[in-house]
């Protein structure tokens, strides 16, 4: 059931039989089928409230890609509405009118959707007798900032509530699976049973269509065609101030339906319509169709692109990575776009220990060559429902014994195992602010250190990511309409 919100396309374009497919001739298409559906949505531009990372505005033209999140509560839930009264989140609906907050105030916001599942439920017992019915992937804003229940939560955190904060004093896996529903709101929160609670990001927003928050997340593909238009919307307002918006924060925005539809090409023309600054990251090289523009923003507007790659050689990355462009032709792409005056960069990302941190040196000068200027590198981050994920992919791919020492070198990253998760399992993610993407212990400092020496030696320059005066106007004949 779609509830009006997505429409499927009986005959999609075909990216392997575009006028472009030039660019996706080394990308098979995927053993499930790919199917596309559109949508007209509410807003374009996301508002980003990590503190690490780069980027405050997002834009993501398409739903659905290979990122794994799902957030879910039990159904009798209470959450607060706008009027001060509850509710049990089951009952809820898109629409209504309910708490959230912005800037530590609480506000008025929306439900945007609202849907159902199935999940192993956890109990989260709080001080003063209350407690929470939840899966175990689901986040809590906590003194120590967003945590999950079963990644690391624990008792000697406190839940933030818009009145007091609850001390945690017991996590206990129910070992059932219960029904189980979440909403996502305009502020990206809700209060529920008194405390502070994160809605969906990215996977769950496939299961509100009636989809599943796996396979069919990589192969539902959702197209925002009204997204340009959103995004003109958006740059008119007064409010708006001309910060740089990021291509994507979710999905890859050069995914291969882009050489058909061309959203982002389109969002692209207006920030250059707009001389608005903009950040790409992508692993695809659809995005040397749009070399000519990128060309033409660099020259109003600072204009930065990124390629992650994550490996040097092309059969590894096929083994880890077998949809998305080869290492190969991101460099090539890499140089494409230096060629016509881009700021370019290279996102080692993510780095497996004891699979690929030794292609560290290599990447990093290949990317050099090629005009780079600017490159991080970030650590495996495995939530709950990825993990699965990536160690099925592991264990077909590669021998038991590398297997062994890739998942014994994760754990050993994220702190030796300490605290396990409501399976039992060994601890292999962090989720806290400022620690989710590096590593710690001696292993870690040995990884960052090849980085950092062979970055410095190579004159890698960073200076340019500081604060500049935006270039950002809106058009004059346009004014008048607003």
């Amino acid at each position: 059931m779609f509830n009006g919100w997505v429409k499927p396309v009986s005959n999609p374009p075909n990216p392997w039989l575009s006028t472009h497919v030039e660019y996706l001739d080394e990308e098979p298409p995927p053993l499930a089928a790919l199917e596309i559906y559109e949508e007209e949505a509410k807003s374009i531009l996301s508002e980003n409230d990590s503190p690490d990372l780069g980027f405050r505005w997002s834009l993501n033209p398409y739903r659905g890609c290979f990122h794994s999140c799902a957030y879910c509560s039990w159904g009798g839930t209470a959450v607060t509405m706008a009027d001060g009264s509850v509710r049990a989140i089951r009952d809820l609906r898109a629409g209504e009118r309910i708490l959230g907050t912005e800037d530590d105030r609480l506000v008025v916001t929306e439900v945007r959707a609202h849907w159902s599942t199935r999940k192993r439920a956890v109990r989260v017992r709080l001080s003063g007798g209350g407690e929470l019915v939840t899966s175990a992937d689901h986040r809590f804003l906590t003194d120590g900032g967003w945590k999950h229940v079963g990644d690391d939560l624990s008792t000697s955190d406190r839940l933030r509530g818009p009145n007091q904060d609850r001390r945690v004093t017991a996590i206990e896996p129910l070992g059932v699976d219960l029904p189980m529903y979440d909403i996502t709101t305009g502020t990206g929160d809700f209060i529920a049973n008194g405390v502070i609670s994160h809605n969906c990001y990215a996977r769950p927003s496939h299961q509100y269509l009636g989809w599943g928050a796996g396979t069919d997340f990589d192969r539902k593909i959702v197209v925002k065609t009204n997204a340009a238009a959103l995004l003109r919307e958006a740059l008119m307002k007064k409010s708006w101030a001309g910060e740089t918006i990021m291509f994507s924060g979710i999905t890859d925005c050069y995914q291969p339906v882009e050489a058909s539809y061309g959203i982002t090409r389109a969002c692209l023309e207006v920030c250059e319509e707009f001389a608005n600054p903009v950040g790409v990251i992508t692993k695809s090289k659809v995005i040397q169709r749009d070399v000519d523009l990128f060309g033409r923003l660099a020259r109003k507007t600072r204009t930065s692109a990124t390629l992650s790659i994550p490996f040097a050689r092309d059969e590894m990355a096929r083994k880890i990575e077998p949809f998305a462009s080869p290492p190969s032709r991101r460099f090539e792409t890499l140089k494409m776009l230096s060629d016509a005056g881009v700021r370019t960069g290279i996102a080692i990302a993510p780095v497996i220990p004891g699979l690929n941190d030794p292609d560290i040196p290599e990447l990093l000068e290949r990317a050099r060559e090629v005009g780079a200027t600017h490159a991080f590198m970030t650590l495996l981050r495995l939530p709950l429902e990825v993990r699965p994920v990536f160690q099925e992919r592991i264990r077909e791919t590669l021998t038991p014994e590398r297997v062994r020492r890739i998942e014994h070198a994760v754990v050993e990253l994220r702190g030796g195992g300490i605290g396990r998760s409501p399976d039992g399992s060994r601890k292999m993610n962090e989720s806290r602010f400022f620690d989710r993407f590096v590593g710690q212990g001696e292993r870690w400092k040995a990884i960052e250190a090849l980085f950092d020496i062979h970055y410095r030696r190579l004159g890698f320059d960073d200076g340019d990511d500081a604060p500049q005066p935006t270039t950002f106007r809106r058009p004059k004949n346009q004014l008048d309409l607003f």
